[in-house]
């Protein structure tokens, strides 16, 4: 949103980053104040376009919501004349430079901290010869939730805001015990906008809603996670973090936790939206991402299922000894050579699905399929172990059908679709009884 825009008079000798005066320009047209867009006016570029080594100075003012004034400022120069044309034809086809713009307290008595913005310069030629310069105002990085779950994400770093495009609009919260921290609420899809100043940013993660069936899981372990910020700055390789199951919750499952060869809780990565989570490393190359793109930054998981039964968990399994994974894929095999399992995943009620969602782990690691008759360990009917890569991506008839321990139908068939991320899993029931008639009741 254009707030003001105007002549900005500095003295030669003036150290004040908001110059000696000014002149504003909307006084007069108040209602362009309400656009995100606008144009520098003709005659305020006359001596830039006369004296080709002449650069333009441009100042940006954040307004801020706890402030409501202009309290920071920062300012920037464009390029020259020649510059701009020489980035329009550039050979490499990159017309597009990228200047970083730090935004400062006005006096040192505002006890405020800086904010950084990108200011995106896109040059074209208009007629072969005269440079076509568009500004865009974007953060330093865009941070994009991609799991089929809402997350907490928690930072204890300024600047950070959930982004207008996001459908629900996102929610900021605001915690008594956590005051020294920003949290935002991000649905599946929603973003936050990073204007942190400094090389890095720390997060941390935990999944927003309360599971309504499984094991209860936390912040992601390790403590912060240290995102890199600024110029050519990325992540090198995806960040594989894990949420971990809640000590409280374990005690449901006295078995699995006195196993320790199969996952703490659920896993997760971080990583570049140009880059492959593992899963999908020895199929898919990283691209090299738009150049007409703000950076972005996504949380994933590689595979997810959907339960359209309503009652399924799943549970890691592993093998009692090192040979038995890389032994025979035949079921009877697998089956007799199983002994340890996780606690089973979180299953989580999913707006986007309108159904249970869980959180799994690679497609090369064991799971199977957990039915509760009752609480605890005795009431868990468990099926034979399978791979998310064996799982037919073909639904209906050819849907690959789950049997129980003893090898005994279950009833439930999988399916899978792949996705940028891996694989989302749907396990449904061998039929459905639809009653299709409008007056007759079944």
């Amino acid at each position: 949103k254009v707030h003001d825009l105007g002549i900005v008079k500095i003295a030669p000798k003036s150290t004040s980053v908001n110059g000696s005066g000014g002149k504003s320009l909307l006084k007069e047209s108040e209602e362009l104040m309400t656009h995100s867009k606008f144009g520098l006016p003709a005659p305020l570029l006359t001596s830039f376009m006369i004296d080709t080594s002449e650069t333009l100075c441009l100042q940006i003012s954040p307004v801020l919501k706890e402030t409501n004034d202009f309290a920071l400022a920062g300012m920037f120069n464009l390029p020259p004349l020649d510059r701009l044309v020489e980035i329009a034809t550039s050979s490499q086809g990159e017309a597009r430079r990228v200047i970083e713009v730090s935004c400062s307290p006005s006096t040192r008595a505002r006890n405020l901290s800086s904010l950084v913005a990108n200011v995106c310069c896109k040059v074209t030629l208009v007629d072969g010869a005269h440079p076509f310069v568009q500004l865009f105002i974007e953060p330093r990085v865009v941070m994009t939730n991609r799991l089929p779950v809402s997350v907490l994400l928690r930072t204890p770093m300024p600047h950070t805001l959930v982004s207008s495009n996001s459908d629900s609009g996102g929610e900021s919260l605001e915690h008594d015990d956590d005051s020294k921290y920003a949290t935002h609420e991000l649905a599946s899809k929603e973003s936050v906008e990073v204007f942190t100043p400094g090389p890095s940013i720390a997060i941390s993660l935990t999944c927003a809603d309360v599971p309504i069936g499984g094991t209860a899981i936390g912040w992601n372990e390790g403590g912060w996670l240290d995102i890199p910020l600024g110029k050519n700055k990325k992540i090198l390789e995806p960040l594989k973090c894990t949420f971990p199951f809640e000590t409280k919750s374990l005690d449901s499952y006295p078995s699995s936790c006195k196993t320790t060869s199969v996952g703490s809780g659920s896993e997760f990565f971080v990583l570049e939206a140009d880059d492959v989570t593992p899963d999908l490393k020895q199929t898919v190359t990283r691209t090299s991402g738009s150049s007409d793109s703000c950076r972005t930054v996504v949380i994933m998981v590689c595979n997810y299922v959907v339960d359209h039964i309503g009652s399924i968990l799943f549970e890691e399994v592993a093998p009692s000894d090192n040979t038995a994974r890389r032994s025979s894929s035949t079921r009877s095999s697998i089956n007799s050579s199983f002994l340890d399992s996780s606690p089973p995943f979180s299953a989580f009620s999913s707006r986007l699905h309108r159904r249970r969602v869980s959180l799994l782990p690679r497609s090369s690691n064991l799971i199977r399929l957990v039915q509760l008759t009752m609480d605890g360990d005795e009431g868990m009917k468990r099926s034979v172990p399978f791979r998310i890569e064996d799982v037919s991506m073909t639904e209906g008839i050819d849907a690959m059908p789950i049997l129980w321990m003893d090898t005994t139908p279950t009833g439930f068939f999988l399916y899978r679709h792949l996705t940028t991320e891996g694989s989302e899993l749907h396990v449904v029931p061998e039929y459905v009884v639809f009653n299709g008639s409008n007056d007759v009741i079944v």
